[in-house]
């Protein structure tokens, strides 16, 4: 994948950019309590009230809902809009939001002002959705579920860092600022870096003078005609059906980012709400989560280069995820809740996200930066009624029923693959479950 490829310092720094956005995602609900105090929704004396601070918990959460927000708007035109002008724009505009964002943070006092960037943030991180990974399958047209796997790996990874660091901060006394100085700091070094890489479309416009749509076009065209999938043993024997598959695959897009993405913001509340753990142990099972979710990428990654399809992964693996929030829900304690943390990390959040976008992108091997975008667009309604739902049942007293949500998600997604997968062996004329190296 990565042997002569003049791309890899490039890709390098859009999975960077990924490791930023591991960060965004968390920085509002793993530094909850900070941001309740900054934003004026309650006095630093009213901390260890818990009525008090299950509302303003729930106001925290109202934040990021908007970060939903902002990720619809903008992945109604970012992957359009990346297949028109190319993808390199959009990139360093959501850098360049990332590090307004971030340094913004640091100055906010108000929830109106914090709802504002939590926009911001969803907005930027379309754009990378519409940019970044159409950009990924472009430099590594034969190893697009790879690529796209790598991508959740460096959000993984910095989802593991942050909560302990932040964790860390807090135990520590030290100034909570410091971890939003970080991503900003960070961001701005991949926005420096971006600015100066080379990308495939833009290098194909520049040598024989396209325009940016023109020259992805052609591109699509010469990796597509040079057998782009070969490596995965496709070759299709019926085409695609956008109708069926262009929203089977986004529906499974957003059940299993609702599955992850809730027990993500949700689970370091529900710890300490639910279940009265301690600031650090709460962080440790975001972070066990996480880091099941890393391992997953790894152990993935080496089972589809094994020849396992990666649509067997997501038909198999999310039913685990489900059933770990049953679990919880049924017998919930600090041991179950760390376990399910382990198992929807691994089982949900280990780049299957990733993995369906590539698997549209196999059925409709054209218009990529079209096809994430739909895909990414009906994901991004899970970041809106997930942080609102997880608002409302918290700020209620039912936060037991997040886990509840954990498990239908994961079930459904499971369900939606399946079908998928009758739907991948008439278009490729193999059963899900053979292997793509014989």
């Amino acid at each position: 994948m990565f042997k002569n490829n003049k791309y890899n310092f490039s890709a390098m720094l859009l999975w960077m950019a990924y490791f930023c956005h591991g960060i965004q995602a968390l920085t509002i609900s793993q530094n909850a309590k900070f941001f309740a105090v900054k934003w004026n929704l309650i006095s630093a004396v009213d901390l260890s009230d818990p009525d008090k601070m299950k509302i303003a918990t729930a106001a925290v959460l109202g934040a990021i809902a908007w970060t939903g927000i902002g990720k619809i708007s903008f992945l109604v035109f970012s992957g359009p809009l990346s297949d028109r002008i190319g993808r390199k724009p959009l990139i360093v505009a959501g850098l360049l939001g990332y590090v307004l964002m971030f340094g913004a943070f640091l100055f906010a006092t108000d929830i109106f002002v914090a709802k504002i960037l939590g926009f911001v943030g969803g907005a930027m991180t379309s754009l990378f959705d519409g940019a970044i990974n159409p950009a990924l399958f472009e430099m590594y047209p034969e190893n697009k579920a790879t690529a796209s796997v790598l991508s959740k790996a460096l959000i993984s990874i910095s989802s593991i860092l942050y909560p302990l660091f932040v964790a860390f901060l807090v135990t520590n006394n030290l100034n909570p600022q410091i971890g939003i100085i970080l991503p900003f700091v960070l961001s701005l070094l991949v926005l420096v870096g971006v600015i100066f890489a080379h990308f495939p479309d833009a290098d194909l416009q520049k040598a024989e003078k396209l325009s940016p749509s023109e020259a992805i076009r052609q591109l699509e065209a010469r990796q597509s005609a040079a057998g782009g999938g070969a490596t995965t043993g496709l070759v299709k024997k019926n085409e695609g059906k956008f109708a069926i598959d262009g929203v089977i695959l986004p529906l499974f897009a957003l059940t299993i980012y609702s599955n992850f993405y809730l027990f993500q913001q949700a689970s370091k509340i529900y710890a300490q709400n639910v279940l009265n753990m301690s600031e650090t142990a709460a962080a440790s099972v975001t972070s066990l989560y996480q880091l099941g979710g890393l391992v997953a990428t790894i152990v993935f990654s080496l089972m589809m280069a094994r020849g396992i399809r990666d649509i067997a992964i997501l038909v198999v693996s999310p039913i685990f995820a489900g059933l770990a929030g049953l679990v919880v829900f049924l017998a919930p304690s600090p041991t179950t809740l760390t376990i399910a943390g382990i198992v929807v990390g691994f089982c949900s959040a280990g780049g299957l996200l990733q993995m369906g976008n590539a698997v549209l992108n196999q059925f409709f091997d054209t218009n990529k930066g079209r096809n994430t975008s739909i895909y990414y667009f009906v994901m991004a309604l899970g970041s809106y009624i997930v942080p609102q739902l997880a608002a409302s049942l918290i700020a209620s007293g039912k936060a037991e029923i997040i886990m509840v949500i954990v498990a239908v998600t994961g079930i459904a997604s499971a369900a939606l693959m399946l079908f998928a997968g009758t739907r991948y062996r008439h278009i490729f004329g193999v059963s899900i479950f053979s292997n793509s190296k014989k």
